[in-house]
């Protein structure tokens, strides 16, 4: 009954407007329908689900996943390329395997981040990784659109790649110009892992098949004439070639990298992780992984639950996160340390949500009882330390001239200055700071009610002061 106070509510409402003459029935059931499809009334216990989850956000949200219209006409102004990347890749490129020096393309003096350069075995210059004859997988990030991020998975091995979500198939193409050019080696594009169908992450598969097909393209060198696009069976995302679903084991790379598909429901129903392994290292040999984690989550937060379907697949994906699956390597099942576990996520939010964090978690402190740290004073001091080095990097500018050795065709000028990525994360830094990974499961609870609400637990996820972290 209480669902229907709403509804008799308006119904009271305008019947008392129309009863006064001050408007026509015509009139008020147009105004019904505009505030039902709008979706402009905020999600209560006052009225029935269906006026929730029947809105004109829905249906939007169907046409901007379509394959016809979406692509076709939302895709670009949604989702428009830029002239260069919005963030310097250099900052983010690490090895996973193989030995090598740790080298820099900046200068000593620069690199104050300490903590962030000696992730993942610490960073490295693509020339050095040429000029030393390295045999390893290598992770190389592309900033495209404003905030978003492809990645390409080198196998120096084979001298084959796979990219992951590049949807803006210009930059993507110009950046394996740019690691050929540094490394002196002719790395051939085989593969594209899509982790789901948004265009921002899918939108660029069918332009890079279309290319690798037609070798008549200028940049037709660059592919595999064979070019493979993965993608899950349940979103299908646009112009995949084979589709692939939890607990799959892939080779690509021109089988020098082992990937294992882990699925991730929430984001979109179809959501996958990619867990990405050195395929040709023996299993005593040092070994980092990488996961890439499209919009599933964020360093220091997670993606809107645009398909979630229940509060269980929620806790699924954070115990996920929480347990050894994602530290098992594809291809010789070894255990790899959380520290190891190099965390690549889809987009450029890490500094405006761990600001967001900390200005809601701002407040009373809690009280420890006989001295002894709190689950919430753990997570509290684990976000400043993360904004700390985050601001670092995002205020750290180091000109790159490579577009005078490798020029973009944009009208650009040939020098960048740009902010530099926060990426990669790693496992051991999410569980201690990533909201979703630190939330209790008594908070969780908060969300199971009668009526699930996506906007109820996502509040839930972002604003609990019950964290518990595990290290």
């Amino acid at each position: 009954m209480k669902q229907l106070i709403g509804p008799c509510a308006l119904a009271v409402g305008f019947s008392s407007l129309c009863f006064v003459g001050i408007t026509s029935v015509p009139s008020v059931l147009c105004a019904t329908f505009a505030l039902y499809v709008s979706g402009v009334v905020p999600e209560n216990n006052y009225f029935p689900d269906v006026w929730f989850r029947s809105n004109i956000f829905s249906g939007v949200y169907q046409l901007y996943c379509s394959h016809l219209f979406g692509y076709k006409y939302l895709r670009p102004k949604l989702h428009a390329r830029q002239p260069f990347p919005h963030s310097d890749y250099r900052h983010g490129v690490r090895c996973l395997s193989g030995i090598h020096k740790s080298t820099s393309p900046f200068p000593s003096e620069f690199a104050t981040n300490s903590e962030f350069y000696q992730r993942g075995g610490g960073l490295v210059d693509l020339r050095s990784l040429g000029e030393e004859g390295y045999d390893g997988v290598t992770i190389v990030p592309v900033p495209i659109f404003t905030d978003n991020y492809a990645y390409f998975i080198l196998s120096f091995s084979t001298k084959r790649c796979a990219v992951v979500d590049p949807a803006d198939p210009v930059l993507v193409l110009y950046m394996l110009k740019v690691i050929r050019h540094l490394t002196k080696l002719d790395f051939i594009l085989t593969d594209i892992l899509t982790t789901h169908k948004h265009w921002d992450h899918a939108g660029g598969n069918q332009e890079l098949l279309q290319q690798a097909q037609n070798r008549e393209s200028d940049d037709s060198e660059l592919m595999d004439a064979a070019l493979k696009v993965y993608g899950s069976d349940i979103d299908k995302p646009h112009a995949c070639t084979d589709y692939i679903k939890g607990g799959d084991v892939l080779s690509v790379a021109g089988g020098g990298v082992a990937v294992s598909v882990v699925a991730s429901p929430g984001h979109t129903a179809g959501s996958v992780l990619f867990l990405v392994g050195d395929a040709l290292k023996e299993k005593d040999a040092s070994q980092r992984l990488a996961l890439f984690t499209g919009d599933c989550i964020f360093c220091g937060g997670c993606g809107a639950m645009f398909e979630v379907r229940s509060l269980d697949e929620v806790i699924q994906s954070s115990e996920l996160f929480l347990g050894q699956k994602l530290q098992i390597h594809p291809s010789n099942k070894q255990l790899v340390s959380s520290n190891n576990v190099l965390v690549y996520v889809g987009h450029e939010y890490t500094e405006r949500l761990l600001r967001e964090l900390i200005n809601l978690q701002k407040g009373e402190e809690d009280k420890g009882t006989d001295g002894v740290e709190t689950g919430n004073q753990k997570y509290r001091k684990e976000l400043r330390i993360a904004m700390g080095l985050t601001r670092q990097l995002r205020s750290t500018f180091m000109q790159d001239d490579i577009m005078n050795a490798v020029p973009l065709e944009s009208g650009v000028e040939s020098l960048w200055s740009l902010p530099a990525c926060t990426v990669p994360s790693t496992l051991a830094i999410e569980r201690k700071t990533n909201p979703l990974l630190t939330l209790k499961r008594s908070a969780f609870e908060q969300a199971n009610t009668d009526r699930f609400s996506t906007n109820k637990l996502q509040g839930i996820i972002y604003t609990s002061n019950e964290r518990d972290i595990v290290e």
